[in-house]
This record gives structure tokens, C-alpha cells and sequence, in this order.
């Protein structure tokens, strides 16, 4: 899968160890803040100790105690978290839940997540009602119940019952309402085929009672009562040869019309199915302002827009990759030009210059802010000890093949989603088993697929925090080939992107990308682009919008 290997006594230079032993720091911990001294009237009081996700180095600032466990062991985190469920905090007890569906070192406890997860979900709690949902979706430590499912996503998003479906309902309906329409296209085209051949013949045979009418007007004679009589049956045969070609035609013309009308309809079909050609002659962008402020359309303010990109190519000790410097440098410009983004760019990033930028934006975000990070570089995946949890990895340009310590696990990636405050935030990965970034491929909700968004929608699309992920592939190795000079699914991204005029939501991106992605990777290894929500991170069911600057403060017609 890694091709590069370290070199046999290969050692780390004394920067990259230097920083090795500040990364520690960056990680994010469950921390237990001390409690604060308040003086009511004349009582002086300690309030209760209060659990907060923070980084080690935010938690030992604030003198916090945290406990430096494997993440693969919850035990410490319960113990910082039970206390304040049990009192009924609702964040408190969600936090347990997704501990006992984690595992406490062993397998995870469904029964356990649930019982927890409905308590913060009575409450209202939307990341818990998301997480309820998905046991519920999935059976597991509840009865399977897809209804009940739907309806806790709807609660957590707010949403109506018109708007929200499952992302595999969509799918199925797209795709029967695709066949049907493709079986009445084909029906249609053998109806106008058969139409026009017996129109074809029709004409012909009324060809000849013209030329045979003809000759024998012109032999008959006023007295020959024999020839005129058989000139009147030409005549008559004549006749009822124009009205059937007429007919013929008349029908023919509807057979083509129906053909046009329903090749149209399948043109209608969400643009899932239609692939997103790169303009013929991309126009100059302007020039990117040092910082954009927040983004409106239509009356709504989508807030400021940051992104994280980030380009890994050039590798210490593995094989170095063809395009992803490429890549990060064009979803760059795009993203600032076109969209109006606020970019921080890392090409060739290490571990300490990726886990600090993650950090950093937990600074510079706002609670109406959004957050795209865009990912290229070697991943990677290994077992646990016992076997029975695999964990997906970014590679740091200062990672070695077959030590973990440089490795950057997709679940402290997630960690830092979490603690970001941003509204919504959206990770596009280009590297094997990105996908592992969320642990499930369900409980994903679609919009109705809309070509053209309504103000309403996007209202309701901002109301809730959205994390999603969108990688090149699924759990399996992505074949390490590009479409010079991008990789396939940087390719199809940036196409969509730079051929975008409208407000673009998460999951439309998502369609027309795949798309593109499956149609020019057939006929060798499959690659097939997913989408998932990262529950682990607070997904709550919130939508990821893409506004053009171009179209900013333009009204929705």
C-alpha cells in the first residue's frame, strides 16, 4: 500500500525531534477544570469541577487534571463525564453514550450508548438525537426501526418532513425513476423505428398507384369502360394510401415527440448523473483581499469561510506522490478567488505544522464560521492490538512506513472538528481510507435534490452544525493514479468547482464529483467517492454551502 519504506538506520533530524516533544500538547484530552471560587452574599463557595474537550496544553494552563490515555480506552474519559450525566447535562451524557458505543477497551456496549443517548436526546440534544437515530437505523442495541430513525434525524436538523430523506432512498428513487425513463425512452425509439419503416413502405407502395394511375389514365379510352373502371379503383387504393401515410406521419411525429419530451425529463434528473465538463476558457480570476469577511446571499449571512489545505507530496522516508502539490495549489485558488475563502496553505506539511494549524483554528473560528479542510497525501490504516478495530491515518511528510509515531489518526483529526466552533465544516480527503474519518456510511441525509436551492432551504440547512466528510474512496486502497497534472478526484472536485455559478450545497458537490470520478476511473480498479457525516465530531444534520463571490448579495429568484 506504502510503497517507501524508512532506509535501514534511518534516524530523525534533531528539529523534527525537537518537535516531537511539544506535539503531546496539541492532542485533545477530556480535562476536569477545578472548580471556580464565587462569593454569594456572604457565603464563599467552590463550584463543582466541570468536564470541558480541550487540548493537554489548554487544560494545563487552566489547571484542569486530564488523564494521557490510548484513545482505544475510554475508561479515564467515563470517569471524567459520568458524574455530570448522571446529574442530567445532556452534553455530558452524550459523551458517555459515544463512549460505551466506542468501546471501554473491549466491545462496544450498543445497549449502554443507547440508554445514555435517548436521556440527552429527551432533552432535545441534537447530537444525540443523531446518534440515536443511527443506532436505530443500524439495530444496534435497539430494534431496528428506519421510521423512528428518520424522525430523530428530522428533530436533530429541524427539518420538515418534505425536505429530509435517507441518502440510499434518494439513490433508489434517482435510479428507478432513471431505469423507467430509460425503458419508455427505448420503447419510444422502437415505436417511432417501426412507425417510420411502415411510413417508408406506405410511401412507396403509394409511389406506385400514382405512377400506375397515371399510365393508365393515359391508355384508357372514352369507350373502354373496362380501363376507366380500373382507373377508378387506382384511384380509390390511391386515396386510402395518402390517408394512411398521413396517419403514419401524424403518429411518427408523436413517437419523435414523446422520445424528445422524455429524453428531457431524464435531462431533469438531479445532477448526480451529469457529468461537470471543465469550462472551455476558464476567465481570470480576480485578485484575493488578505482577509474576506462573512459571505450573504439572498438576505442570509453564511458567515466568514476558512480553509485548510493541505498539499503532502514530498516524503522524508516513503514514495513521493505525483499531484497532490498540484492539487492543494488550484483548490487554493479557487477557494480563495472564486468563494472567497480565508486560506491557510501547508504544502508538505509535517506532523507538528498540521497538528498546530488545527489547533490554531480553534482560535481564529467563530460559532456562524465555516470550515473546509482539504487533504492530499499518503494515508494509511492499521490494527488494533486485539484486531478488532482498525485505524485510519494522514501521513505527515515526516512519517516512516511502519512506525505510528508521526502518524496522525483520522479520530484525533476528528477530536479538533469537535472542539472547533465552527457552524459547519467540511473535510475533503484525497488519501486511502479516508472514508474512516467517520466510522459509519449511513445516517447520511440527503436534501430532495433540487437543482436550484430556495432561500427557505439554505435557512434551514444553516440552523444545525454540520461535519462531513467527502473522501476519494471508500475503505479500500485509492489506486495512486492521477489525471495529469490532478489526481481523478482533485480533477472532477476542481472542475465542479470552477464551473459552479450558484450557491452549491455539500451534497451536490458530492453527486457531480462521484460521478465524474466513477465514469473516468471504469475499466480499471474501482474508485468511488464517499460522503458521511461525522458524528464522532457533533454532526448535527447542518448543510456545507459553497457561495461564489460572484453571486454574493443577489437576490434568490
Amino acid at each position: 500500500m506504502l510503497a517507501g519504506c524508512a532506509p535501514n538506520g534511518a534516524t530523525v533530524g534533531p528539529n523534527l525531534a525537537a518537535k516531537a516533544a511539544s506535539v503531546d500538547d496539541l492532542y485533545i484530552v477530556d480535562c476536569l477544570l477545578t472548580g471556580q471560587v464565587r462569593r454569594l452574599g456572604g457565603t464563599t463557595f467552590l463550584t463543582p469541577r466541570r468536564p470541558i474537550r480541550t487540548t493537554v496544553q489548554d487544560c494545563r494552563i487552566r489547571g484542569g487534571e486530564y488523564v494521557a490515555y490510548d484513545r482505544a480506552d475510554y475508561r479515564t474519559a467515563l470517569s471524567v463525564w459520568l458524574a455530570h450525566a448522571e446529574a442530567g447535562d445532556p452534553e455530558a451524557q452524550n459523551y458517555v453514550g459515544e463512549i460505551f458505543e466506542k468501546g471501554l477497551g473491549q466491545e462496544p456496549d450498543y445497549v449502554s450508548a443507547a440508554t445514555w443517548y435517548r436521556r440527552a436526546a429527551d432533552q432535545g440534544y441534537a447530537r444525540a438525537q443523531i446518534n440515536l437515530g443511527f443506532l436505530h437505523e443500524q439495530g444496534l442495541g435497539v430494534e431496528q426501526d428506519r421510521t423512528r430513525a428518520l424522525n430523530l434525524y428530522r428533530r436533530a436538523s429541524g427539518a420538515t418532513e418534505d425536505p429530509l430523506v435517507f441518502r440510499s432512498d434518494v439513490t433508489e428513487e434517482m435510479e428507478a425513476l432513471r431505469a423507467q425513463l430509460g425503458a419508455q425512452v427505448e420503447q419510444a425509439e422502437r415505436q417511432a423505428q417501426t412507425l417510420q419503416q411502415q411510413l417508408q413502405r406506405l410511401t412507396r407502395e403509394r409511389n406506385e398507384l400514382q405512377r400506375r394511375l397515371a399510365q393508365a389514365e393515359a391508355t384508357a379510352g372514352a369507350a373502354d369502360a373496362d380501363a376507366q373502371a380500373r382507373a377508378r379503383e387506382l384511384a380509390e387504393q390511391l386515396d386510402d394510401a395518402r390517408g394512411q401515410v398521413d396517419t403514419l406521419e401524424t403518429l411518427f411525429q408523436r413517437a419523435s415527440q414523446e422520445r424528445e419530451a422524455l429524453v428531457a425529463q431524464m435531462s431533469e434528473l438531479p445532477e448526480a448523473e451529469q457529468e461537470v465538463q471543465a469550462p472551455a476558457s476558464a476567465e481570470p480570476e480576480p485578485d484575493a483581499p488578505a482577509a474576506r469577511g462573512p459571505a450573504s446571499f439572498a438576505g442570509i449571512d453564511f458567515g466568514r469561510y476558512f480553509a485548510l489545505v493541505i498539499g503532502n507530496q514530498e516524503y522524508l522516508y516513503l514514495e513521493d506522490l505525483e499531484s497532490p502539490l498540484t492539487d492543494a495549489q488550484r483548490i487554493q485558488q479557487l477557494l480563495q478567488n472564486r468563494y472567497g475563502f480565508n486560506v491557510i496553505f501547508l504544502p508538505n506539511a509535517d506532523q507538528v505544522q498540521i497538528m498546530s494549524a488545527l489547533n490554531d483554528l480553534h482560535d481564529r473560528m467563530g460559532e456562524q464560521d465555516n470550515l473546509l479542510i482539504y487533504y492530499a497525501g499518503h494515508g494509511n490504516r492499521s490494527n488494533r492490538e486485539d484486531g478488532r478495530r482498525q485505524r485510519s491515518y494522514w501521513l505527515p511528510v515526516d512519517a516512516e512506513a511502519e512506525r505510528l509515531v508521526r502518524w496522525i489518526n483520522n479520530a484525533v483529526v476528528s477530536d479538533h472538528l469537535d472542539r472547533i466552533q465552527a457552524r459547519s465544516i467540511l473535510v475533503l480527503a484525497d488519501s486511502v481510507f479516508a472514508s474512516s474519518m467517520a466510522s459509519d456510511s449511513s445516517s447520511l441525509l440527503l436534501g430532495s435534490g433540487q437543482r436550484q436551492l430556495n432561500a427557505e432551504e439554505i435557512r434551514a440547512g444553516l440552523q444545525r452544525r454540520s461535519r462531513i466528510v467527502i473522501s476519494s474512496g471508500g475503505e479500500r486502497p485509492v489506486p495512486d493514479r492521477t489525471d495529469r497534472p490532478h489526481s481523478l478526484f482533485s480533477r472532477s472536485l476542481i472542475e465542479v468547482l470552477e464551473s459552479n455559478q450558484k450557491v452549491l450545497r455539500e451534497n451536490m458537490l458530492f453527486a457531480q464529483v462521484a460521478v465524474n470520478v466513477r465514469r473516468r476511473a471504469s475499466g480499471t480498479e474501482g474508485q468511488t467517492p464517499e460522503m458521511r457525516p461525522i458524528r464522532a465530531a457533533g454532526h448535527e444534520g447542518g448543510d456545507f454551502y459553497f457561495v461564489p463571490v460572484a453571486e454574493q448579495r443577489v437576490a434568490v429568484r
